[in-house]
């Protein structure tokens, strides 16, 4: 497999986060993100910053799978604000990027699959009519008629049954040149000390989600997998880019404690939103063991002296020029 791997091992304190009601509110915190400024580099600060009227030959597509394909999902305005927040959390770690794949300057044609709020897909065309939704199971056969410069995917994992078709769908319809990125971190925590002895319920929680996805047949936890597929299916120069991301504001570094202050935000109304119909669907647990599990995992997730920190991959590859 070809790649690289980045990680950020920030120091640690062992204080306490705050647990309060408006520190740990997606809604509230969402909110707050609007106005942030990030540190895009200059070089590729925007895809279509200088089009000074929309271009209808630059259009974004928004695929969205149809929820009768996948476990139900809450889709409320709350979870809405959590996936929000972590478009904001991605947006931190990458100083304001959206993508790691070298794509060329003003892509023509770019997918977004299982696009979500379509907060990505907005941010990436800019200019609002260069952004089109349409609403399609991307794990059925593409009809489109054109190919695309760029096709992206975030956090699709456990929304994809079989990802070899779907790696080969994207080769077929990207141009020579073109690149396919997927997203996601990994339904698993870590701690570079024997901090996670303290957290006993998260990684119990994180064994058991993996093991219900993967029963369900759209699996959680294979991302080491995904470059070797690409490579299986035709793509070149693929690579995989990971990021140690903390789940909670434990590091002592500033960047770091801010992004695990929003990731600990999220991961709170994650658990809530996820973990219930995980369990009780596909491994028959009843609501009072799920209840139990998801109260003590939420309060590891506020302990600071667990300096428990998550995998986010960045997997790209192109497609041949010849």
């Amino acid at each position: 497999m070809a790649g690289d791997h980045e990680d950020s091992s920030p120091t640690s304190d062992s204080d306490w986060a705050s647990s309060d009601d408006a520190s740990l509110d997606v809604t509230t915190l969402a909110s707050s993100v609007l106005n942030y400024v990030y540190k895009v580099r200059l070089a590729q600060i925007t895809t279509y910053h200088t089009l000074p009227t929309p271009n209808p030959d630059c259009r974004m597509a928004g695929d969205i799978m149809p929820t009768a394909q996948a476990l139900s999902q809450p889709n409320d305005d709350e979870e809405q604000d959590r996936m929000d927040l972590l478009h904001h959390i991605y947006a931190l770690i990458l100083d304001g990027e959206l993508h790691l794949a070298p794509i060329k300057s003003h892509p023509e044609r770019v997918l977004d699959l299982g696009t979500g709020t379509g907060i990505w897909a907005i941010d990436f065309a800019e200019v609002p009519p260069n952004c089109q939704f349409e609403v399609d199971d991307y794990e059925a056969d593409w009809v489109y008629s054109r190919p695309f410069d760029y096709i992206h995917g975030r956090e699709l994992a456990g929304a994809v049954s079989n990802f070899d078709r779907l790696f080969r769908q994207a080769l077929t319809h990207l141009k020579p040149g073109g690149y396919l990125e997927l997203q996601s971190f990994r339904v698993e925590v870590y701690a570079d000390d024997d901090s996670l002895d303290r957290a006993p319920y998260t990684t119990k929680m994180c064994a058991l989600i993996q093991e219900a996805s993967a029963r369900f047949g759209k699996p959680m936890a294979n991302m080491d997998e995904w470059a070797d597929k690409m490579i299986h299916a035709g793509f070149e120069d693929v690579t995989c880019k990971i990021f140690k991301v903390p789940i909670s504001p434990w590091p002592q570094d500033r960047k770091m404690k801010e992004i695990g202050k929003y990731f600990q935000a999220q991961q709170m109304q994650g658990i809530t939103s996820y973990v219930p119909e995980l369990l009780s669907m596909m491994l028959g647990w009843g609501k009072e063991e799920v209840d139990v599990l998801m109260a003590h995992a939420k309060r590891e997730l506020v302990d600071t002296a667990v300096h428990q920190y998550g995998k986010l991959y960045f997997v790209y590859g192109r497609r041949p020029v010849k």
